[in-house]
């Protein structure tokens, strides 16, 4: 009877055996694990922290970088802007035939959009406009002298 049911004392052995254990684990094993775990965790989020806080000093040193980089060629950019200005200022003080030939060619036109109804300002040497005052005041006199013949023709008549 022993040998027949022996099985059975080593199927109860061995649950005993691992509810043994089971206790074992639950009252003196699992506190220490807990805590190493936690501890485990606490290192995986700092690093994880760490890592996202580099990721963000590349990302701002990046942008820096990219922004220095902006300036520099916006400087540089100005230089060459300033040294054609400078360089077509001395050239159009030297020879201005070039800006007296844009004014004529904007007044023609100006004369062309307008229908011909426009009055153009002809630069002297010093850039000063000839101004049309002597010329409204003889076509007006002009004007005044037809018309006073006029009346006095038919006056006559």
């Amino acid at each position: 009877m022993n040998n027949e049911y022996a099985w059975v004392w080593w199927v109860v052995e061995g649950i005993g055996g691992i509810t043994f254990l089971l206790i074992v684990w639950g009252i003196l094993i699992e506190p220490f694990w807990n805590v190493w775990a936690s501890h485990k965790q606490g290192q995986a989020d700092l690093q994880r922290a760490k890592n996202e806080q580099q990721i963000q000093i590349a990302e701002a040193q990046s942008r820096l970088d990219a922004a220095e980089l902006n300036k520099k060629a916006a400087i540089i950019e100005a230089e060459a802007v300033a040294a054609q200005v400078r360089a077509i200022g001395t050239e159009l003080t030297q020879h201005d035939l070039y800006l007296k030939w844009q004014w004529i060619k904007m007044m023609e036109d100006c004369h062309n959009e307008s229908g011909g109804a426009t009055t153009i300002y002809v630069p002297t040497e010093a850039n000063i406009p000839v101004l049309e005052a002597t010329r409204m005041d003889s076509e007006r006199n002009r004007l005044i002298n037809r018309l006073q013949k006029r009346i006095e023709e038919e006056k006559k008549s």
